[in-house]
């Protein structure tokens, strides 16, 4: 499996209507493989653990906060110390399962992540947070179709999803389906311009660098 470096950091707030993101410049060098890899680790909102007001529940949700920050800065075993403390505190805390599922996918166990975000979809069906963490593990396994269908299913719930619909595009890249893949790169350029600076460094588009619809896409 390639070596996946986090290049592009993609922060993603669930709201009332599903998911929206906005992307974060902050870049790190390497193989630029992945682009859209953080999805819930500053989410501002979940459907799952329902807040209280005992010191437990505080803590927990202390352990949760510091555990997304961690991950948005791409310190993995940070994260996963801390989302494990709020599962110890709560072993329903589907968002910490997520949370940390994610983490250790990107931290080289992608086999042990899959099976946290799969258990966070278990106890909560509908953060959709977590599909996006779902598709982003399957992907950094290589199940290319299975990641397709869960950034499939965030669209569902948020059409407008950039890094999603990115996400697609990637994967018909990598499959060969080059029409797809420009065709669902395009979709991503018109939610978010921003996409035609991470497509063309990534290496998913890097054998499209003579292509003229490509080279149209993203201004080279």
């Amino acid at each position: 499996m390639k070596k996946i470096i986090l290049f592009f950091l993609l922060i993603t707030a669930l709201t009332g209507c599903g998911l929206n993101q906005n992307t974060n410049s902050n870049h790190t060098n390497g193989n630029k493989t992945e682009s859209n890899a953080t999805s819930s680790a500053t989410a501002t909102g979940s459907s799952t653990s329902a807040a209280g007001n005992s010191q437990a529940t505080t803590k927990q949700d202390d352990h949760l906060v510091t555990a997304k920050q961690a991950l948005s800065a791409g310190e993995y075993t940070k994260t996963i110390e801390e989302a494990t403390a709020s599962i110890k505190q709560d072993a329903n805390n589907g968002e910490a399962y997520s949370v940390r599922g994610f983490a250790t996918a990107l931290n080289g166990d992608v086999a042990k992540g899959l099976t946290d975000t799969k258990k966070a979809y278990d106890l909560d069906p509908s953060n959709v947070a977590n599909y996006y963490n779902m598709a982003m593990v399957y992907k950094l396994q290589g199940q290319l179709n299975d990641s397709k269908q869960w950034f499939e299913k965030v669209l569902e719930k948020d059409p407008s999803n950039t890094w999603s619909v990115y996400g697609i595009a990637t994967i018909y890249a990598d499959q060969g389906d080059d029409t797809k893949a420009l065709d669902w790169l395009e979709k991503a350029i018109k939610i978010d311009p921003s996409v035609k600076a991470v497509a063309a460094e990534q290496d998913h588009f890097e054998r499209f660098h003579n292509n003229m619809r490509f080279k149209t896409l993203v201004g080279l």
